[in-house]
């Protein structure tokens, strides 16, 4: 979302007092380096609720992850305290003294390169591996991409026939409130590029084709 928009979005919504949660996970990892700005930042009313994790960037069964909540810290604190009490101390003292040191900025520079070039492999192998007419998304960071089939094609049931391979993708529908995306399904391009990568995506495709 263009940063003008997010601004329009943060008033929009103030004017209302509707409040935003924002999920702000991948935007440490655009392969340029150029982290896009937050709808928190233009936020002056505490009315954006910033959710951010290491999860995506440094160790993702650490599963430490933060938020600034704004006008609604109070209220965050008692729901977590009344949910989970605590997070474990030593995995969050590990994160805080690694990023004491200075390294991090280092090790997401090597990371967005690894994850950018693992893209386009996973990209390339889905282009030469699904039907002709297969449309996949090209993005500017993270690691995953969006496979869009032909309309009627049934996602959910290539999970499950997938599952039975080993192979985990996420059906479209599971991302919307009103089931649509049927026909289309995410994948993690997070797992370096390897033989058994390249055979899952062949064989997804094989299952596709039917």
């Amino acid at each position: 979302m263009p940063a003008e928009n997010k601004e329009r979005l943060v008033k929009m919504l103030a004017r209302r007092d509707i409040p935003l949660i924002e999920d702000d996970v991948y935007a440490d990892l655009a392969f340029d380096g150029s982290r896009p700005r937050p709808a928190k930042a233009f936020d002056d009313k505490g009315n954006v609720l910033l959710c951010g994790s290491f999860s995506k960037t440094l160790a993702p069964g650490y599963r430490v992850g933060f938020i600034a909540p704004g006008r609604f810290q109070e209220a965050v604190e008692r729901r977590k305290f009344a949910h989970v009490v605590a997070s474990p101390s030593p995995t969050q003292m590990a994160i805080a003294e690694y990023l004491s040191e200075g390294g991090y900025e280092r090790h997401l520079r090597r990371l967005r390169r690894a994850l950018a070039t693992q893209s386009e492999r996973y990209r390339a192998a889905i282009a030469d591996a699904f039907p002709a007419g297969t449309r996949v998304s090209r993005p500017q960071g993270g690691f995953v991409l969006w496979v869009e089939l032909a309309a009627g094609f049934d996602a959910i049931d290539l999970q499950q026939r997938a599952l039975e391979r080993g192979i985990a993708v996420a059906p479209g529908s599971i991302f919307s409130a009103r089931r649509r995306f049927g026909h289309c399904f995410r994948i993690s391009t997070g797992h370096p590029w390897s033989p058994r990568i390249e055979r899952a995506i062949t064989t997804l495709g094989e299952l596709i084709r039917g």
